[in-house]
């Protein structure tokens, strides 16, 4: 009987320690704490990309990168290399490369070019840069409109014209090719035109004009004051020119006198004071001399007077030569910017009233809000009316197309005239 219970005894102690040993296994093991070995390092950032470009020659082009979701990454940078090697930004998925000599734009998708040299013969060049187009009615620019132009790979771009904007849209990175432009105005009424975008143009900036009918608002004609003060321009320069005559008339019959007076006080002839000083006198006059200066006897040769230059009289004025080169900015000769200077060395400068020209000439009624602009193709600067009320001049006569000009030129804008240099 005590065996038995002695036995019972030893089952149960067995059977606890099985159990405390099958609970402690199934207890997860308490967290340790990572060892410095375990921690993962942090991954040393790639460098940025870099991307060799090979033009044909050297000149002006400017490049800048978007993501992909077209946010520029980086501002607009100038190279004149014939192989320049660029520092792309990270995150970089469309590069632009822009020619200002063509107009032209050329679209590398970073993702395809897997090379580290790109060379951009002429079919990389497949957008241009602007497009302009000028609506109006007649010869007034329309006030509004809504313009839609569809590009040939049939993407649409959309701008409003606004009554501040003189009757031009520009429309910007447009592929080459055909292209509809579709102008809606009034209630219902609505044009389209088509052009040709090619990558070899005479304008840097193609520009579309179309002219609309019907019910249309457009830009008022300017006020009579500012007629009058186009007009009073001219007939105020006459009268000064008149003026000027004058008093150079009132100045010689001076000199003559005065030459007179010291001939009569010094007893000599006058023809022989008229002769030294290089003037001839009318045959009458000579002869009557001759017969007075018969009587007394002739005086002594004088000598020849000297150089004008040592004489302290400045020689004749001689025409300066035609200035060369390109033209990098106009000075102002008429009207209420006289002295003042403005540079043209740009690419694309507009002229006008308004705050967002290049060239802002506001202090006068007759040049309107655009009036026109100044094209930079290469060496040679084109100026080029937008449709102004006024009207554009180059030495004097009124252009209807982009007129080069050259150091020497004279520009006028309504009643403000320029000096090229």
């Amino acid at each position: 009987m005590m065996q038995s219970k002695f036995l019972m005894r030893i089952l149960c102690w067995l059977a606890l320690a099985i159990l405390t040993g099958t609970l402690g296994m199934a207890q997860p093991d308490a967290p340790q704490a990572p060892r410095e070995t375990d921690k993962p390092k942090p991954q040393a950032e790639s460098p940025a990309r870099t991307l060799t470009l090979e033009f044909p020659e050297e000149g002006e082009r400017w490049w800048w990168t978007e993501d992909a979701q077209g946010k520029p990454l980086n501002a607009p940078q100038k190279t004149t290399d014939k192989q320049p090697t660029l520092q792309l930004p990270e995150k970089s998925a469309t590069l632009w490369v822009l020619d200002p000599k063509t107009g032209n734009l050329a679209r590398i998708d970073l993702a395809e070019q897997k090379e580290p040299k790109l060379s951009l013969t002429s079919e990389r060049w497949s957008h241009v840069a602007r497009v302009q187009v000028n609506v109006r009615k007649e010869t007034a620019p329309v006030a509004s409109a809504l313009i839609t132009l569809t590009d040939a790979q049939g993407k649409t771009h959309t701008q409003v014209l606004e009554p501040t904007a003189e009757g031009i849209v520009l429309f910007e990175r447009v592929p080459l090719g055909k292209v509809s432009v579709r102008v809606q105005y009034g209630t219902d009424q609505s044009t389209t035109q088509e052009m040709t975008l090619k990558r070899e143009r005479e304008q840097t900036v193609p520009v579309l004009d179309m002219t609309l009918t019907g019910e249309v608002a457009t830009l008022p004609e300017p006020a009579k004051g500012e007629a009058t003060q186009q007009e009073s321009a001219p007939t105020s320069s006459l009268i000064g020119t008149l003026i000027m005559a004058v008093i150079a008339g009132a100045l010689a019959i001076a000199v003559i006198v005065l030459l007179v007076k010291l001939a009569k006080q010094k007893e000599q002839p006058l023809t022989e004071m008229m002769q030294k000083l290089g003037v001839e006198l009318p045959a009458n006059t000579a002869s009557a001399t001759a017969s007075a200066s018969a009587t007394t006897p002739s005086a002594p040769p004088q000598p020849d007077l000297p150089p004008l230059e040592t004489a302290g009289v400045p020689p004749t004025a001689t025409v300066a030569p035609v200035a060369t080169g390109t033209p990098t900015r106009i000075v102002g000769t008429q009207g209420a910017y006289v002295g003042v200077s403005f540079s043209i060395e740009a690419d694309l400068i507009t002229v006008g009233r308004e705050a967002g020209n290049g060239i802002v000439l506001d202090q006068d009624s007759t040049v309107s809000r655009r009036h026109a602009q100044f094209l930079k193709q290469g060496d040679t600067v084109f100026v080029e009316d937008l449709g102004s009320t006024n009207g554009t001049f180059v030495n004097g006569v009124r252009i209807s197309a982009p007129t080069p000009i050259r150091p020497g030129d004279t520009v006028q804008f309504g009643a403000c005239a320029f000096r090229v240099e």
